[in-house]
């Protein structure tokens, strides 16, 4: 089993935030951008967002670069909370004009992925939550949240799988769908084969979980349809490299994608503010890499008796022979 490594492009943008909300760098172009992921060593895929795709730049340009750059796509995404329109919600939206605005963005990014031969698209909530106390009706919100990402799979399927990403705050305060448990409940409770869960690193160190047991719970359902690296420190979405901080619970969520047979791709998902994207990617994956290297000498059975004493020191005996020695 290898390891399939992608990147969204906004890695590649202009990298706004708060405080310089002109970007920390020009924008580049489309071709720019996949020019520089084509010549990171580890990368074969990129994922795109539906708006990505303009008149100024139709399917069929996108389509055109990646087979230039010869990378394919990982997944489109459908990612709305940086559209005013959905400011007061999008997927859970009470009105209905701007609520199937949200599900056509849903639609257009499955329509994407149909036309450059993706089979995946994610749907990032971000928009969905609320900020105060009695802030919105919880069950209605759910019941709408449900509906809607409910009607993009019946357009999507039978081809194109639905991922639903959870996080749990940011840009709101509470985010509708935050935890592990949510999103498999959310899952379980639409109860289609394409929809599934997409796991973010970094957004389950926020939601207090640990990543590998996320990974383990997922894929114990057949609802692990995809996985993004970055990392934090818990707090707040920091987009770091990923294994800069956490570096022990990437190589155990790293494991248990090799356990599960996980054969989705693994997507970068970082800020690289302050550093160049190119140097930043290829840290990266040079990091996903050698732990993914060191795996290969864990004895896996060894791991699973040790774990049955359910003493801790015999298993770390186990990993610090695998991790620290030559």
């Amino acid at each position: 089993m290898s390891l399939r490594i992608s990147t969204a492009l906004n890695i590649f943008g202009y990298s706004a935030d708060r405080y310089c909300p002109e970007g920390y760098r020009d924008a580049a172009r489309m071709q720019e951008r996949l020019a520089a992921i084509s010549k990171i060593k580890g990368i074969k895929a990129v994922e795109v967002s539906q708006c990505d795709i303009t008149d100024e730049f139709p399917v069929k340009e996108l389509k055109r670069l990646l087979k230039d750059y010869n990378l394919t796509c990982s997944a489109v995404t459908a990612d709305l909370a940086r559209d005013r329109r959905f400011a007061l919600g999008a997927f859970g939206h009470q009105h209905p004009k701007t609520r199937n605005a949200a599900i056509d963005e849903g639609r257009k990014a499955a329509d994407i992925a149909r036309q450059i031969g993706a089979t995946d698209v994610v749907l990032r909530l971000f928009s969905d939550g609320f900020d105060y106390p009695f802030h919105v009706d919880y069950v209605t919100h759910w019941n709408t949240v449900i509906s809607s990402i409910k009607t993009i799979a019946k357009y999507a399927s039978s081809d194109i799988n639905v991922s639903v990403c959870y996080k749990p705050r940011e840009p709101r305060k509470f985010l509708t769908v935050g935890s592990v448990g949510k999103a498999l409940s959310l899952c379980q409770e639409i109860a289609m084969k394409n929809v599934g869960v997409a796991l973010d690193f970094s957004s389950s160190l926020m939601a207090g979980e640990n990543p590998a047991e996320s990974i383990a719970f997922l894929a114990r359902a057949n609802k692990l349809f995809q996985v993004y690296f970055s990392d934090n420190y818990r707090m707040w979405d920091d987009l770091m490299l990923p294994g800069s901080v956490h570096m022990w619970e990437m190589m155990e969520a790293l494991h248990h994608l090799k356990i599960s047979k996980y054969k989705g791709f693994c997507t970068l998902n970082m800020a690289a503010d302050r550093m160049d994207p190119a140097h930043a990617c290829q840290i990266a994956v040079g990091n996903l890499s050698i732990f993914w290297k060191k795996l290969e000498k864990l004895d896996s059975t060894e791991l699973k008796k040790a774990q049955k004493t359910l003493d801790a020191v015999e298993s770390q005996k186990i990993i610090r022979r695998v991790m620290l020695q030559s």
